[in-house]
């Protein structure tokens, strides 16, 4: 019975490689579709300044109609507007904004990375340049990013890590290409969606063989993450994979098509995972594929992005929520809210959409014995 369970586990692997590959065109064109239709038939508001209310959920008067009295699930139209009917335990303030229609460091064109490094400096990639703002959000420098830049990471020693197509382009502080990393075989060519910096190690993640490629400082392969998983491979329908990494080595990843946050070693084991889909519960993940973004606070909580419903979750390592910030925030054609936190906890989200970057802080707690 032993001997055979090699070949019985090959065969099971191959007919999940043969399932997505027939179903995979048509669940993401499902999920493409009713995002679209959310984006169209809503009011996007103006990018705003900056606001100072709290984003505070509030409470749902369970009825006989509503949705948190109703046990039925809810429609898209009725997600998308779901509060959580409890007091979560963080709330986080709006406190800043990087560009909108008003702002001399507007994006015209495109934002399509959002990353934090030393001394709380914000860099971000957009209309065709790699730009460095400095905690108070003021421009330091800009240089010009590679063609088709799609993710960025900055190192503990100010190096800038670009990924593009098949590459991760390298730039000392200053913004001088230092040199270039192939990633992928010669005839498929990495779709790099996320890189991370893990002593001396670059983690990268590939869309394309839905894997993270763990790399040397001179781009030599030093092994994968995902591949010793159940079916060997994570599941993308959305075509997108993203990663964080804690201080002792524990990488996070984005399993967007069983709608949870994985967690493994460097080695590549799988340690634990948290997340279902849903569209009653407040931490459920709703759409074909989510959370779609992932970053790590300095205290070890979980901050994950959303599409369909566009909205941004605090949560414990465990899975347990600590906090919603809206998608009254965020455009609702959102299909990426590009993450990363500073040194000081405050979230930075990236909106391609409306091309803004909102910075999130943490809201002080309540004296004891203040009412919520």
């Amino acid at each position: 019975m032993d001997a055979n369970r090699p070949d019985s586990d090959a065969a099971r692997a191959k007919a999940h490689t043969r399932f997505w590959r027939l179903w995979f065109a048509p669940i993401a064109a499902v999920g493409a579709l009713a995002t679209l239709a959310v984006g169209a038939f809503r009011v996007r508001p103006t990018p705003r300044s900056t606001p100072s209310q709290p984003v505070v959920q509030p409470p749902v008067a369970p009825t006989s109609t509503s949705p948190a009295g109703s046990g039925r699930i809810l429609t898209m139209a009725e997600a998308q507007t779901a509060m959580p009917a409890r007091r979560l335990p963080r709330q986080y303030v709006q406190t800043a904004q990087l560009g909108g229609v008003s702002s001399p460091d507007k994006f015209l064109k495109d934002l399509s990375g959002i990353a934090a490094g030393a001394d709380d400096h914000v860099y971000a990639i957009g209309d065709g340049e790699v730009r460095v703002f400095d905690a108070a959000l003021v421009r330091l420098r800009s240089w010009r990013a590679p063609e088709g830049a799609a993710c960025l990471a900055v190192g503990p020693d100010g190096r800038v890590y670009v990924g593009s197509s098949g590459r991760v382009d390298v730039f000392d502080p200053a913004g001088v290409h230092v040199q270039t990393l192939t990633v992928g075989e010669k005839d498929k060519p990495a779709a790099v969606t996320a890189i991370k910096v893990f002593r001396g190690e670059l983690l990268v993640a590939d869309a394309n063989v839905r894997l993270i490629r763990r790399l040397g400082a001179d781009g030599a392969a030093r092994g994968m993450v995902g591949h010793l998983g159940k079916t060997g491979r994570f599941m993308l329908p959305n075509g997108s994979l993203d990663l964080a990494i804690d201080a002792g080595g524990l990488v996070y990843a984005t399993d967007t098509g069983r709608h949870q946050v994985t967690t493994w070693t460097l080695d590549g084991a799988p340690i634990g995972k948290f997340g279902k889909f849903g569209m009653r519960n407040p931490e459920d993940f709703v759409g074909c594929c989510n959370p779609v973004n992932l970053a790590l606070t300095p205290d070890g909580k979980v901050v994950t992005g959303e599409k369909m419903v566009a909205r941004v979750k605090v949560f414990e390592p465990d899975g347990t929520l600590l906090a919603v910030i809206g998608p009254e925030h965020f455009d609702p054609a959102c299909v990426h809210i590009h993450l990363d936190v500073d040194s000081h906890g405050r979230i930075l989200a990236a909106d391609p959409v409306r091309r803004v970057v909102t910075v999130f802080s943490l809201a002080p707690s309540r004296p004891p014995g203040e009412p919520a």
